[in-house]
C-alpha cells in the first residue's frame, strides 16, 4: 500500500520520513506533488492531525499520515500547545515564538515542558492515531545551530535539540516515539 505523507513543513517531513523508511517493512511512502495549505485552527493536535489526514485523502485519494505537533510549557498551562507555530501572532517565526515564550518564562523557575506530536492515519475507512512525547527544560536563551522552531530553547539531558544532528534528534524525538508506534500499527494492516 502506498501512503502519503503529509506536512506543509519540510523539517518534520525529513525527520518523519528518515524514520518511517527505516521501520516501515509493507507500505510505501509517497511524497505529495503538491502541498496542501490546511489552515490549523482546531482545538486540539490531534483534531488538526485529523482534519490534514482528511484533506489530504479528499484530494489523493490515497491513505495518508499526517501530523501536527506543539510544546506544552507546564509553568503556562500547557501554552503555546496547539498554537505553538503561531504563538506571537499571524506574522509568526521561529524566533519571534521563542523570544515571546522566553518573556513569558523570564521570572519563572518551573521550566519544564513537553513537545508531543500526533499522528493520524486515514485511508477512507479509518482513522489511526499515536502520540509520541519528548520531556524537557526551556532555557533562558538560546543554544545551538541545528533543527527548527523551539529546539534552540528545549534541553534534553544536558544539550539543546538545536545542539544535536538530525540523527541524535531523531533517536529521542516526540515524532520519533509518535512514528514507531504508527509503524507497529501499519505493519500488522
Amino acid at each position: 500500500m502506498q501512503i502519503i505523507l503529509a506536512s506543509q513543513n519540510k523539517n518534520k517531513l525529513k525527520e518523519l520520513s528518515t524514520v518511517f523508511q527505516k521501520k516501515l517493512s509493507k507500505h510505501s511512502l509517497v511524497f505529495p506533488n503538491k502541498v496542501l495549505n490546511v489552515i490549523e485552527d482546531k482545538e486540539t493536535i490531534k483534531e488538526n492531525a485529523e482534519k490534514k489526514a482528511l484533506e489530504y485523502f479528499k484530494f489523493y485519494n490515497l491513505p495518508v499520515i499526517a501530523d501536527d505537533s506543539g510544546l506544552f510549557v507546564e509553568a503556562l498551562n500547557g501554552a503555546p500547545g496547539v498554537h505553538s507555530a503561531r504563538f506571537s501572532g499571524e506574522d509568526a517565526d521561529d524566533e519571534k515564538n521563542n523570544h515571546k515564550l522566553l518573556d513569558l518564562l523570564q521570572n519563572n523557575s518551573n521550566r519544564s515542558a513537553t513537545f508531543k506530536t500526533v499522528l493520524c492515519f486515514f485511508d477512507g475507512k479509518e482513522f489511526l492515531y499515536t502520540l509520541g512525547e519528548l520531556d524537557g527544560e526551556i532555557l533562558s536563551s538560546p543554544r545551538g545551530k541545528n533543527g527548527f522552531g523551539y529546539d534552540p530553547i528545549f534541553e534534553v539531558n544536558g544539550k539543546t535539540l538545536a545542539e544535536m544532528t538530525l540523527e541524535e534528534k531523531s533517536e529521542i524525538s516526540h515524532r520519533k516515539n509518535a512514528t514507531i508506534k504508527m509503524v507497529e500499527l501499519l505493519n500488522e494492516k
